[in-house]
């Protein structure tokens, strides 16, 4: 059996590459290399590396060819997801694992619009599909923790439910899925969602110091993080869960454990894994 990774060598794949080696240890991994750097990186896990670029449709048609089954990791160009559907059909790929986002009927600041037609040219292919509907990753929270853990104040906009869960717990069961994929069309992934005032006891739990939590308004938490990030991306998030509206709520984790075969991590066993 074929199975061919899109974004192999980003940190999702790198972990997908790793558990497919134990879960389907007879199949062959293929990955997509734009660059010998990246080949080189392939090669040395095992992968065979084909040349291919999401703005070179020739390129990617060149890449499935052969493919029984294909893991299609997301990126955020609608242009460039179409241009790997289209090739994925051209090379009669048998199966394709695409990871979307969770709640995809609700505003998911902007991002639900790409997967949504994403998932309608997968749909409207034919071919035999899984969408891996991935809630966010707890990753994001990696410099809110540091400001945390530096002021021993843990700043936050808004008292809304989030549904977090770690890149390598997506990993593990999209590597599951495309290994052995019997779980229905569409997999809402996540973990039960929880208030940032959770998260930040969990933060406090996971790493022995005392938070103090404070809801603040907006030019406060900027301010509050700035020191500790270069980008806007976390108030945005902020705001996001702030405004709700959003299906954060009634994110919850059976199905996710349904695929992983086993209970995810707690959220402060999660959080030392990251930190």
């Amino acid at each position: 059996m074929n199975i061919f990774i899109t974004g192999a060598t980003g940190q999702l794949g790198t972990y997908v590459i790793d558990y497919l080696k134990c879960f389907a240890p007879q199949a062959q991994l293929f990955g997509l290399a734009r660059s010998t750097q990246a080949a080189q990186k392939l090669a040395k896990k095992g992968v065979i590396a084909r040349r291919g670029d999401y703005a070179e449709p020739a390129s990617l048609v060149t890449a499935l060819t052969g493919m029984d089954r294909l893991l299609f990791i997301s990126v955020p160009q609608a242009e460039l997801q179409a241009n790997v559907v289209t090739a994925a059909q051209q090379a009669n790929v048998g199966f394709i694992a695409y990871t979307s986002i969770n709640g995809i009927a609700y505003p998911k600041v902007g991002l639900e619009q790409n997967h949504r037609q994403t998932e309608a040219l997968i749909t409207a292919t034919g071919i035999p599909h899984i969408f891996l509907r991935n809630s966010w990753y707890l990753e994001m929270e990696k410099n809110p923790f540091k400001a945390a853990l530096a002021t021993g104040v843990y700043d936050t906009l808004s008292q809304g439910k989030v549904s977090y869960a770690t890149r390598q717990e997506y990993a593990e069961a999209a590597a599951r899925v495309i290994a052995n994929p019997q779980f229905g069309a569409v997999v809402e992934l996540g973990r039960d969602a929880f208030t940032h005032r959770e998260l930040a006891h969990a933060l406090a739990t996971a790493t022995g110091q005392s938070l103090s939590v404070q809801q603040v308004d907006a030019a406060t938490y900027q301010a509050w993080l700035a020191p500790y990030t270069a980008t806007n991306f976390e108030p945005a998030m902020q705001a996001y869960v702030q405004h709700g509206d959003n299906g954060e709520a009634a994110v919850t984790q059976t199905t996710f454990e349904t695929v992983l075969g086993h209970p995810l991590n707690s959220l402060v066993d999660a959080i030392r894994t990251i930190l």
